[in-house]
């Protein structure tokens, strides 16, 4: 049986392995991707980032759309009155932590590529949701206070923290609140040598740009590559070039046929992070569906040189060595490849 390198999903909430090309898609009925200027509230870009993907994906539920921005605006009105103008003190945090695990108790699930535990209107419905799902509630309705609450984003992980200024604390979505100091999350998210995860407080654009990420993500899970697409580009734009996100904008882009941007995409990712988890075998693979058999092998090489014991990228250059003893011709100048890419069984 001969191999064939799976790609790997390079995801903030999971690393998922995808093992079909996306087929391709039917025209639909789907609105214009929503603008998502600064001006806008987290709750407008949530809406319509909500909406949108509600109508790419054709089956999922909106009937509590409505139901749930009228709970939020109206416990956002009760939490102000009793407030009484403190809603930059921790009272305020706290009171927006009650309603959440208390009141309306929400509790985590770790299924974090489903719509069911991201879309805070879903995570509201079904009392659970993922640390994303649930931090964007509790963000959301901080806006309306004019709490000073913000979103933090880790590997594998994004979080809140309360921040006034004058008192600082981190809020952990997965423990109903509890809160874990930064050095915690340094010590075992192991961010070091990944400054683009540098703890700071994410702006509202930010962190719509994390929700561009996710539902990327789950589009690509669904083989609905045209919209991942869409989505992984807003995601990178906006998270300053985040390399997960373009990662998956290559994958996205390879498995929908568009090798030559794929490979775009991955040049310029991998001259700047050629140590970066997954990323050669990623590479090295729509490389080699590109029949760019020289090209694939210096970079499987180039990703052993960080991971010699990978079994991946060892499997990757054999088949690539393989198929340059079987092909007269080595591969073509750089730009000249116009194919289309192979569908992955």
């Amino acid at each position: 049986m001969s191999f064939t390198i799976r790609p790997l999903c390079i995801s903030l909430f999971a690393i998922c392995v995808l093992f079909a090309a996306c087929s391709r898609e039917a025209p639909k009925r789907v609105p214009a991707f929503p603008l998502l200027g600064d001006g806008l509230s987290l709750e407008q870009s949530c809406m319509s980032l909500s909406a949108y993907l509600a109508a790419a994906l054709e089956n999922a539920d909106t009937d509590s759309f409505g139901s749930f921005y009228s709970v939020l605006d109206s416990t956002a009105a009760g939490l102000g009155r009793s407030l009484n103008g403190r809603n930059s003190s921790v009272a305020a945090a706290d009171s927006i932590l009650a309603v959440v695990y208390h009141r309306w108790g929400i509790g985590f699930d770790p299924g974090d590529t489903v719509l069911e535990t991201l879309l805070p209107n879903l995570v509201y419905t079904n009392k659970k949701g993922a640390c994303l799902g649930v931090s964007l509630i509790m963000l959301m309705l901080a806006e309306k206070l004019r709490c000073p609450l913000y979103g933090v984003l880790l590997p594998g992980h994004f979080f809140c923290r309360f921040d006034n200024g004058a008192t600082r604390f981190n809020i952990e979505p997965n423990k109903s609140g509890f809160g874990h100091p930064d050095d915690y999350y340094r010590e075992r998210y192991q961010v070091g040598n990944r400054p683009w995860y540098d703890l700071k407080n994410l702006s509202k654009r930010e962190t719509i740009g994390v929700l561009c990420y996710d539902a990327g993500t789950i589009c690509l899970n669904r083989k609905r590559c045209d919209r991942a697409v869409i989505f992984f580009r807003e995601a990178a734009r906006t998270l300053g070039g985040l390399p997960e996100a373009r990662g998956n904008l290559a994958l996205a882009l390879a498995w929908k046929g568009n090798l030559d941007s794929a490979m775009a995409v991955f040049d310029s990712l991998f001259r700047e992070h050629p140590d970066f988890v997954n990323l050669a075998a990623n590479y090295g693979a729509v490389a080699m569906d590109a029949h760019r058999y020289e090209k694939a092998r210096d970079i499987f090489r180039k990703g052993l040189d960080y991971f010699p014991e990978d079994t991946t990228l060892l499997s990757g250059l054999s088949q690539a060595y393989g198929k340059l003893e079987n092909s007269p011709l080595a591969d073509p100048p750089e730009g000249d490849f116009h194919g289309k890419g192979q569908q992955k069984p």
